[in-house]
């Protein structure tokens, strides 16, 4: 991938010595025999040696072209790859046209997840280095799929039993199972747009459940399969180390409710009455990528289910180890309308397990109705509120495509009436779990 030793010409050692001994008398240091130990180190791929001198001169004044190149590499070959851009940026001040550091750069670049600059970098790469790192310029950057099932006993608990008590009358919706697919198409548009469509299709199973005892005891259950439809936009701006997203959001649904006859006329058919729900959102974000660390606050308006409502999230990426080996994610979440205001925590923790797996695990907590996530790509427009989650994924990433198995749970909270008659009930709360599984493919153009 890099080759190592290709050194500038005996014009950089000569400055080099020079700047040392310079150094030598003003600040005490022993710069001969630095530049003699940094060159030494580098040839022997003493890394953590070269480091430490090299921070040591550093301190003392000392910043130029060749100490700064040693110490990138070297923190690259140490995998520290935040503290290698900082060097490597530092060295491209000094020469913007060495092709070996220019490679490095790039691959630090890929390796902490700033694929923006990485971008940004190839555009000034001469024909031989693009050639080398197998640039491409596809318009379609990736294609993922997913698909998963969210399986309950919901329904099964319920339908058997005795939801009345000793009332007349209990009615309730019990969801069932839930299958969903998703398909992300990731376009390049220049070196600084990107644009991300997502398409989502989710079928649940719902169970209208009636049970009575006038005139006779009875029960009755009307099942039917709801298709939920979403689309979101995202077009995402690189501008001197910030990002820039404005996302846009169309939810479509159709659901059937249905209504028991009036207490007087018992033995009459129920009604039912079929809904075509069509909502939006828009969304704007905003993050900047730091060392080891990388803010984010997106806004989102929406009115799902027809409520008016604004998600605020605050998010907070960082990278401890200075690369991919173990990150984190970490989220605070306000959803606000006329109806309530919630605050929803989640938390995400990865690390590398072996040369091309990972594994994350993570968690939320608070009441996610109406709640909308990274400026739109995750939103709860769930018909009951979901109060916690958990669960893992195992990524496998490979040259051309990435592979994902997850397993997730989920509590839920929903109700039922039950009471004399239809029209005088009390509602009993309740909550009931979902087990998610599900996997994703991810094609790399």
């Amino acid at each position: 991938m890099i080759i190592g030793n290709n050194f500038k010409p005996a014009f950089y050692l000569f400055i080099f010595s020079l700047f040392f001994l310079k150094s030598y008398s003003q600040d005490r240091i022993d710069a001969a025999e630095i530049e003699t130990k940094t060159l030494e180190f580098y040839t022997n791929k003493n890394w953590n040696s070269l480091i430490a001198i090299g921070n040591e001169a550093l301190k003392q004044g000392i910043d130029i072209y060749l100490l700064r190149y040693r110490i990138g590499i070297s923190y690259f070959e140490k995998s520290n790859y935040e503290a290698a851009i900082s060097n490597l940026e530092r060295a491209k001040e000094f020469d913007s046209n060495d092709p070996v550091l220019m490679e490095y750069l790039y691959y630090s670049y890929i390796y902490t997840n700033r694929n923006e600059k990485a971008v940004e970098l190839l555009t000034i790469f001469p024909d031989d280095l693009k050639a080398k790192v197998n640039y491409k310029s596809p318009l379609f950057k990736s294609i993922s799929a997913e698909i998963g099932v969210l399986s309950t006993d919901n329904f099964d608990t319920n339908k058997n039993a005795n939801l009345k008590g000793t009332n007349n009358y209990a009615q309730g919706t019990f969801y069932s199972d839930v299958v969903f697919g998703n398909i992300v198409i990731n376009n390049q548009i220049s070196p600084n747009f990107k644009l991300q469509n997502l398409f989502s299709l989710v079928t649940n199973t719902s169970n209208d459940l009636f049970q009575s005892s006038l005139p006779i005891e009875r029960t009755q259950v009307f099942t039917n399969k709801n298709n939920y439809f979403q689309w979101n936009v995202i077009g995402s701006y690189y501008y001197k180390g910030w990002n820039i997203g404005v996302g846009f959001g169309l939810y479509d649904s159709s659901f059937i409710t249905y209504s028991p006859p009036p207490p007087l006329q018992p033995n009459a058919p129920f009604s039912s009455i079929k809904t075509n729900a069509s909502n939006f959102s828009s969304s704007f974000s905003l993050s900047k990528k730091l060392s080891f660390i990388e803010p984010v606050l997106a806004i989102t308006y929406s009115n799902l289910s027809d409520i008016n409502s604004l998600s605020i999230e605050g998010s907070l990426n960082y990278f401890p180890l200075g690369n991919l080996n173990f990150y984190g994610n970490t989220k605070i979440g306000i959803v606000t309308n006329e109806l309530q205001t919630n605050t929803i925590f989640t938390q995400l923790l990865g690390f590398k397990i072996s040369k091309k797996i990972w594994i994350e695990g993570y968690g939320a907590y608070g009441n996610h109705q109406n709640y909308i996530s990274d400026a739109g790509l995750y939103v709860f427009n769930t018909p009951n509120k979901i109060n916690w989650y958990a669960g893992s994924n195992l990524n496998f990433y490979f040259k051309q495509f990435d592979f994902s198995l997850g397993y997730g749970i989920q509590e839920r909270a929903s109700s039922y009436e039950r009471g004399a008659n239809p029209l005088n009930t009390n509602t009993i709360n309740y909550t009931y779990n979902y087990n998610l599984l599900k996997t994703k493919i991810v094609w790399k153009f």
